[in-house]
């Protein structure tokens, strides 16, 4: 069985894919991108077989999904391609429109989080749609690489968790559907084991990373290499685990899950 694997063409995934697209870890799969949000429904509809996904749309649907041990997309402090971008500081936005990404799942559960927990406002949130007028919009990955730094007012999600908490945040996971787990275990574990080796080969060879983030974002090569390099993580640690349980515990203690779902993982 040939998986279908999907993939955010963003930079924040690339050290994940980057070999598995260029031949140098073999991998016996389709890649098909898409936003974050996309790649949600895909999966979810049974389009995709295995994907990167949301750490919200696992949580809505833990028996949909088995999560592959040792990835994630997470940040441990600033990550610096989420961002709530305003003219405004945050403390004043009590109230005002702001307008949440179409392209996020995750994202947009945090920033409501951290407005009402950290910060002690609840603005009006709206869609895209919406955004004529607002006071400030969520944004996120190369966007929010390129276009954040214009902003007076950038409230980092990833900062502002780990000045919550002082866990790391874990954006988005990878998954199995439950189905395609069980009919192609050893296809799915094989698969596993290529991006943890395209991962580690990333690790072990940067800067083709920083190139290509510097053609994708018009950034320096400094300011990518630091993004790539300090502020994201592409491990799920014990510790990762903790920040991930403890988002998920703030949100059921806000009404926003009815409880904390227990995240199933597939075998090794």
């Amino acid at each position: 069985m040939r998986l279908r694997l999907g993939r955010v063409r963003y930079v924040n995934c690339e050290p994940v894919y980057y070999a598995l697209e260029h031949g140098i870890v073999p991998a016996d799969c389709a890649i098909l991108d898409g936003t974050p949000a996309e790649l949600n429904e895909r999966l979810r509809a049974g389009d995709l077989d295995v994907s990167v996904i949301s750490v919200m749309e696992a949580a809505l649907r833990p028996a949909a999904y088995r999560l592959l041990p040792g990835l994630a997309i997470a940040c441990d402090g600033p990550v610096e391609s989420v961002l709530l971008a305003s003219e405004r500081p945050v403390e004043e936005l009590d109230g005002l429109p702001v307008v949440l990404s179409r392209h996020s799942l995750t994202s947009v559960y945090l920033v409501r989080l951290l407005l009402e927990k950290a910060y002690h406002v609840r603005p009006r949130f709206l869609t895209e749609a919406e955004a004529s007028g607002a006071a400030a919009r969520l944004m996120i990955g190369d966007e929010a690489l390129r276009l954040g730094p214009r902003y007076r007012n950038r409230l980092d999600l990833g900062k502002a968790w780990h000045a919550l908490t002082g866990l790391p945040f874990v954006f988005a996971v990878w998954a199995a559907r439950a189905e395609v787990w069980e009919m192609a275990a050893e296809e799915i574990r094989a698969l596993h084991q290529a991006l943890l080796a395209a991962k580690a080969y990333t690790r072990a060879h940067p800067e083709a990373m920083v190139a290509l983030a510097c053609q994708r974002t018009g950034l320096p090569p400094e300011a990518c290499r630091r993004y790539l390099r300090e502020r994201l993580c592409f491990d799920l640690t014990p510790r990762h685990l903790d920040g991930l349980r403890t988002f998920l515990q703030l949100l059921a203690d806000a009404g926003e899950l009815p409880a904390v779902p227990a995240l199933h993982f597939i075998a090794a």
